[in-house]
C-alpha cells in the first residue's frame, strides 16, 4: 500500500513540477511584461533627495513590533512590544546611509501587558459570531492590536526627528484592516470609547465622521459612494446650498440633492445631531460637528499614551467593563490618520514594507488596466500565475535584461479591491475602496554576482499618496460597482515615472545588508529592530509570567482553589517527574 501511494505521489509531483516549469518558461523573453518594471534612476533620486530633505545630515528610523500570549488556565496574559533603530544619512553630492552607526533608540519603545480572565476574553472580542467558534485560533488578535498601536505610536514620535521612517508593515494593508474593524464597530452602534475617561469625550457621530471621512487634510472622492462624505467635509467650513456644493465638488446638482437625502438619513440615525438646517435651499451642520477630528485625534493620542506610558489596564473602562478589539483598532485607525497627517506636515517620508504578502493586485487588476490603457501591449496572454511575488520573481529571473534594483510601476492601493471580469474592471466585493490614499510598488534589490539568475526576494513597499508629486499620474476610468458604473480617479504611474517612488527605491537599495541573510534585499534597520523586539517579548513574557504566577498562586493557596495556575495534566507531569527523582 505504501509503495503504491509513494509511486502515485511521485507521479503527481512530477506532473505539478512539469506544469510549473511550463509556466516559468512562459515568462522568458517577455519584453511586453517587462514594461511593468522600472529600474532605479540614481541621479534623479539624489536630486529628489535634495529637493525633499535638503542637503545635510538627516536621520532614518526603522520600527518593528512583536507579540505573544500565555495562558495560566483561568487567566490570559497578552504581551506586545515595539522598538526602533536609527541611523544617520547624508544628502549632498550623493545620498549615503551610515548603517554601521545604526543604534537602538531607547526613547522609542512601546510595551503593553494585558491580563484578562478567560471568561472576559469573549467580551473583548466583541461577541463576533465567528470568534465564538474558533476563539482559541483568534486569541492573537488582542496582542496584535496593541502591537499595531505601538508601532504607529512610535512612528508618530519618530517623524518628529526622522526624515525617513520604515515600518515593517504595509500602510495600505494596515489601513484597510483597521477600517474594516472600525466599520464593524459602527455597525454595532455603540462603543465604550465614548466613556473612556482617559481622553476627551467623543460621540458615536464623531466616530462615524472620523471613520468615514478621516483627516480633513485628505481629499474625499466625489463618486456616488463617497459624495455625501465629501459634502459633509465641505460643510464643516460653513453652510452651503446645493448649487454651490455642486460647483465646488465638480458634480451635478441632481447628484448633490440625492446625496443630501443620504446625509439626512445619517442625521436621523444619530438623533438629528448632524444637521442644523436641511432645507432644499441650504445645508448647515450643527455647531460643534466640525470639531469631530480634533476630538477623535486627541482621543487616539491620549489613549495611546496611557497604554504605553500610563499605569491603567489598557482595556479597562470601569468595573467589569472593557474596551473591545474593535475599539482599540478604531483608535489605531485614527492614529494612522494622525501619523500620515503629521508626516506630510513634517516632510517625512513614510515607507511601509510587506515581506510575505499574498497580494494578487498585479495579475488581477494592474496588468489588465495597463493593457487596456495601452501602457503594456501584451504579445500573448500572461502566464497563469496569480501570486504577484511569484509572478514578478520568475519574470525577473527569466529575463536577465531586468537589472536590480527595480520596482514595478506605482499604482493606487484601491486596485487591490478591483478585478477584471470579461475585459471590465469591477469591484472585487462589489465596491472599490477609497482612492488616492496610498501608492504601492513591488521591488527587488539584489542579484547574486556569481549567478545573475539568483536574486533576492521580491517585496512590496507603499507610501502615502502625495498630491504635489502624484496628481499628474491620476487616471480617470470606469469601474463597475454595486451602484452601477462608477468613475474612478486613481493613481497609476505613467511613462514619465514617479520621482517619489524612484527615491524610495534608491533609499531601499541603500538600506539592505548583503552580509546577513534576513536583511539581504530587505532592510537592515528593520532587521535589527525585529531581533531586539523579539528578545524583549521573550524577556517580558518570562518576567510577567512569574508575576502572574506569584499573584494568582497566592490566591490559589489562600483560597484553597487549586488549578488556577497549572492544569491537571501539568500537575500530574510534575508529580511523576518528582516521583522518578529527576
Amino acid at each position: 500500500m505504501s509503495a503504491r501511494i509513494a509511486e502515485e505521489l511521485s507521479k503527481q509531483t512530477r506532473e505539478l513540477v512539469s506544469r510549473f516549469e511550463q509556466r516559468a518558461n512562459g515568462f522568458r523573453g517577455r519584453d511586453d511584461l517587462s514594461r511593468l518594471i522600472v529600474p532605479v534612476d540614481v541621479a534623479r533620486a539624489e536630486e529628489s533627495a535634495k529637493d525633499i530633505f535638503g542637503e545635510g545630515e538627516h536621520t532614518a528610523t526603522g520600527i518593528d513590533g512583536s507579540m505573544d500570549f500565555d495562558e495560566r488556565l483561568q487567566m490570559m496574559l497578552f504581551y506586545s512590544n515595539a522598538t526602533a533603530y536609527s541611523c544617520p544619512f547624508t544628502v549632498g553630492r550623493h545620498l549615503r546611509f551610515d548603517l554601521a552607526a545604526a543604534h537602538r533608540e531607547e526613547k522609542l519603545a512601546a510595551s503593553a501587558a494585558v491580563p484578562l480572565w478567560a471568561e472576559d476574553v469573549a467580551t473583548v472580542f466583541s461577541r463576533e459570531p465567528e470568534l465564538d467558534i474558533e476563539l482559541e485560533h483568534s486569541m492573537d488578535r488582542i496582542p496584535n492590536s496593541f502591537m499595531t498601536l505601538g508601532e504607529l505610536y512610535l512612528a508618530l514620535k519618530a517623524v518628529e526627528k526622522s526624515e525617513v521612517v520604515f515600518l515593517d508593515r504595509p500602510l495600505s494593508g494596515t489601513f484597510s484592516t483597521l477600517s474594516r474593524d472600525a466599520r464593524n464597530l459602527l455597525k454595532r452602534g455603540e462603543s465604550r470609547l465614548a466613556d473612556w475617561n482617559g481622553g476627551r469625550r467623543v460621540s458615536m457621530l464623531d466616530l462615524e465622521l472620523a471613520v468615514s471621512i478621516g483627516s480633513p487634510a485628505t481629499a474625499v472622492p466625489t463618486r456616488r459612494r463617497f459624495l455625501p462624505l465629501a459634502m459633509i467635509k465641505l460643510l464643516t467650513h460653513g453652510p452651503m446650498g446645493p448649487g454651490e456644493l455642486a460647483r465646488s465638488l465638480g458634480v451635478g446638482e441632481a447628484d448633490v440633492r440625492r446625496s443630501a437625502k443620504a446625509i439626512g438619513r445619517l442625521d436621523s440615525r444619530y438623533g438629528n445631531a448632524l444637521l442644523a438646517d436641511s432645507s432644499d435651499s441650504r445645508l448647515k451642520l450643527n455647531e460643534g460637528v466640525a470639531g469631530y477630528w480634533e476630538r477623535v485625534s486627541a482621543l487616539s493620542l491620549d489613549y495611546s499614551k496611557e497604554v504605553f506610558e500610563g499605569e491603567k489596564h489598557p482595556l479597562a473602562v470601569g468595573g467589569d467593563q472593557y474596551l473591545t478589539i474593535l475599539d482599540v483598532n478604531t483608535v489605531a485607525l485614527f492614529l494612522l490618520w494622525v501619523l500620515c497627517e503629521k508626516a506630510q506636515k513634517a516632510g517625512s517620508l513614510l515607507i511601509g514594507i510587506a515581506k510575505d504578502t499574498t497580494a494578487t493586485d498585479i495579475t488581477r487588476a494592474v496588468l489588465p488596466f495597463a493593457s487596456s490603457a495601452g501602457f503594456v501591449k501584451l504579445a500573448s496572454p500572461p502566464p497563469r500565475l496569480k501570486n504577484d511575488k511569484a509572478f514578478l520573481a520568475i519574470l525577473s529571473s527569466e529575463n536577465p535584461s531586468i537589472r536590480t534594483p527595480w520596482r514595478t510601476v506605482g499604482y493606487d492601493s484601491s486596485y487591490s479591491t478591483m478585478v477584471e471580469i470579461d475585459g471590465k474592471l469591477v469591484g472585487a466585493r462589489k465596491v472599490v475602496s477609497r482612492e488616492r490614499l496610498f501608492a504601492r510598488s513591488f521591488f527587488q534589490l539584489r542579484t547574486l554576482k556569481s549567478d545573475p539568475a539568483v536574486r533576492s526576494q521580491v517585496f512590496l513597499f507603499d507610501r502615502m499618496y502625495d498630491e504635489a508629486h502624484d496628481s499628474k499620474d491620476v487616471r480617470r476610468f470606469e469601474v463597475l460597482e454595486r451602484v452601477g458604473e462608477t468613475t474612478i480617479d486613481a493613481y497609476f504611474e505613467g511613462d514619465g515615472g514617479s520621482d517619489l517612488s524612484n527615491l524610495v527605491l534608491h533609499i531601499l537599495s541603500l538600506n539592505d545588508n548583503p552580509e546577513v541573510f534576513e536583511a539581504y534585499g530587505h532592510n537592515q534597520l528593520l532587521y535589527l529592530a525585529d531581533k531586539a523586539v523579539k528578545a524583549d517579548v521573550r524577556m517580558l513574557r518570562s518576567s510577567l509570567r512569574g508575576v502572574a504566577d506569584l499573584r494568582v498562586g497566592g490566591v490559589s493557596r489562600r483560597r484553597k482553589i487549586f488549578g488556577l495556575i497549572t492544569t491537571y495534566r501539568q500537575q500530574r507531569a510534575e508529580a511523576e517527574h518528582a516521583r522518578m527523582g529527576r
